[in-house]
């Protein structure tokens, strides 16, 4: 677990399909370019996008993590950032997106 601005990171297995690392999570939840609340699709739930480097200049990747406790994000979606995403989330005008190849 790690903590910033107060709130601690739990990563659950699932946001680690894409072969993004724990520390690379870490910092786009601690330093987002761009932070999103999405419609949730269970109840109860309160799923926020965030979309950053890892690296200075780095491409960009996504995570997603429930806030449902205000205390505790609960990591369960990381990859690099997909032109999709921005697309069907019609949020190009917010972000300048910096697109790399996709991992594991």
């Amino acid at each position: 677990m790690h903590y910033t601005f107060g709130v601690r990171i739990e990563i659950i297995t699932s946001a680690r399909r894409h072969g993004i690392a724990d520390d690379e999570i870490r910092t786009v939840i601690a330093y987002p370019a761009l932070r999103v609340k999405l419609t949730p699709r269970l109840a109860g739930t309160a799923p926020f996008l965030h979309i950053g480097a890892a690296i200075e200049q780095g491409p960009h990747i996504e995570v997603i993590a429930d806030l449902v406790d205000t205390d505790v994000a609960v990591v369960f979606h990381a990859m690099m950032l997909r032109p999709k995403l921005i697309a069907s989330l019609g949020i190009a005008h917010l972000i300048e997106p910096n697109y790399g190849p996709q991992r594991g």
